[in-house]
């Protein structure tokens, strides 16, 4: 309907598993890199997960496509099979014949026969096995049977199974330990960020034609963050978001299109939010600077006080310059400090303090918060963060690999102000740069009207009910609880939002 409006050749976002869209994204590359070595004469099994819609069919498909002329390739996509029915449809796509009647140890033996003779002719045979983490444990042990087709120097079959990330711990049951432990190569493919997203939605763009973006930024953000970079997920909005617009007749898509898009996919309200001020948030970002330092100076300050006290008790004969010195000394271990918090990544002197001294939280040499979040959410918040892992020891989230216990520490620089989780009908200044990041307009001139009619001055520190509104439904869009509290985890979505 809109590819004329657009000046499209085909639909760019449609959520059938295209090679010709594939987005050559790092992880996606990557991907494609593991599969193709399902192409080179060393066979085997290779495993390939990730999460509902992340793009694994399409890249399997761009796989199928890839495949040398005379090589041959089997797809199984339904993983209900029999083992019986599992040996049929294979040699049904190798185009290999059998007796309708054949048993499974004959079906075996024929597949046998026919990969001897491709191997001789030096043909490759692939089959890629889709939705392999819901196949039953019977057909699981016939794919590691199919495993031991070889001569005594190479494999005559190379298995590929691709599956969500379930997949991962089927196969890693203890009666399945003989097929985990012949797969030869593995990858998880992960969902795109929001540059990714960007470049994915110009990409399928310009596969379709288009010579001009068609999403601005705000939009984008807004389609990253309901699909959680999801590529299935994207395309719908994304398609569903040029309808809008030309609907509208708008020759982009804007954020107010892009949320009635996510509302219209997802089936979840999402309010549009009025355009946000630049500035609040660039200058709160320079007045917190002084928060860690801040604490970093009382503690060498706590520091001084107690060096001069013991020195003072030790030695009450000592002069005032031997005194002197000393405090002197210990200001140039502050100047230092802060220069150190200044030239040195935060993440690192969190994770180094951490190695050090154990906990943070416990020291004044950084400001953190302690929580139970899960990594999810510690990425989306932007924030330097560090994880413990399962062995006990502290990791940067930056290198976080795996092995997460459940506890983090956030080094966070809240909004001006802020000091205690503020609940409806509270007032604190936090709250003027709550509103500002919610688009949610002060009125100066409004009246209120206390007991007996007398006009009373409104206070724009006081969380009001509009606000509490506005907060809810931000809560409901970034997956959070709507309890209405502006605590540091909503704050932290609403300075991640701002980014």
């Amino acid at each position: 309907m809109y590819l004329e409006y657009f000046g499209l050749t085909k639909l760019p976002f449609t959520i059938s598993p295209d090679p010709d869209f594939l987005y050559p994204s790092p992880g996606h590359q990557e991907a494609l890199a593991h599969l193709s070595y399902a192409l080179t004469d060393q066979g085997g099994l290779i495993c390939l997960t990730g999460e509902v819609g992340t793009g694994k069919t399409t890249l399997c498909r761009a796989l199928m496509e890839s495949v040398p002329e005379g090589d041959h390739i089997a797809y199984i996509f339904n993983p209900q099979l029999s083992p019986l029915e599992l040996m049929q449809s294979l040699c049904d796509d190798l185009r290999i014949a059998y007796p309708e009647d054949a048993s499974l140890r004959e079906l075996y033996s024929v597949i046998n026969q026919a990969l001897l003779d491709f191997y001789s002719r030096h043909q490759r045979v692939i089959c890629v096995i889709d939705e392999a983490q819901a196949m039953p444990p019977a057909l699981l042990e016939q794919i590691r049977l199919l495993t031991n087709l070889e001569t005594h120097r190479e494999k005559l079959l190379t298995l590929v199974l691709v599956g969500q990330p379930e997949l991962r711990d089927v196969l890693a049951r203890h009666d399945l330990r003989q097929l985990n432990q012949r797969i030869t190569t593995r990858y998880h493919l992960n969902l795109l960020t929001r540059d990714q997203v960007a470049a994915y939605l110009n990409h399928r763009l310009s596969c379709a034609g288009s010579e001009v973006a068609l999403f601005d930024a705000q939009a984008i953000t807004d389609i990253w963050r309901a699909s959680q970079g999801t590529p299935r997920l994207i395309n719908s909005i994304a398609d569903r978001a040029l309808l809008g617009a030309y609907a509208t007749e708008s020759t982009h898509v804007t954020r107010a299109i892009a949320r009635q898009a996510v509302t219209e996919v997802l089936g979840e309200p999402y309010k549009p939010a009025k355009s946000r001020r630049s500035y609040p948030l660039g200058q709160l970002a320079t007045e917190t600077q002084w928060w860690p330092k801040a604490a970093m100076v009382a503690g060498f300050f706590m520091v001084a006080v107690m060096v001069g006290w013991l020195f003072s008790a030790t030695n009450t004969s000592s002069s005032d310059s031997t005194l002197t010195s000393g405090l002197s000394a210990v200001q140039g271990a502050v100047k230092d400090a802060l220069r150190s918090v200044d030239e040195t990544d935060p993440n690192q002197v969190l994770a180094d303090s951490l190695n050090i001294q154990g906990d943070p939280c416990d020291e004044a040499g950084a400001v953190c918060v302690r929580s139970d979040w899960a990594i999810s959410e510690l990425k989306a918040i932007g924030q330097n963060s560090v994880v413990r892992l399962i062995d006990g020891r502290w990791q940067a989230l930056a290198e976080y690999q795996g092995g997460y216990a459940g506890e983090a520490l956030v080094h966070w620089r809240p909004p001006v102000s802020y000091q205690s989780p503020l609940k409806p009908g509270q007032t604190s200044p936090v709250v003027r740069w709550v509103r500002s990041e919610l688009g949610i307009t002060w009125n100066q001139d409004w009246t209120s009207i206390g007991p007996g009619g007398v006009t009373v001055a409104a206070d724009p520190d006081f969380y009001d009910p509009l606000l509490e509104q506005a907060v809810a439904e931000f809560q409901i869009t970034q997956g959070l609880k709507a309890d209405r509290i502006i605590g540091p985890k909503t704050l932290m979505y609403l300075q991640a939002s701002a980014e």
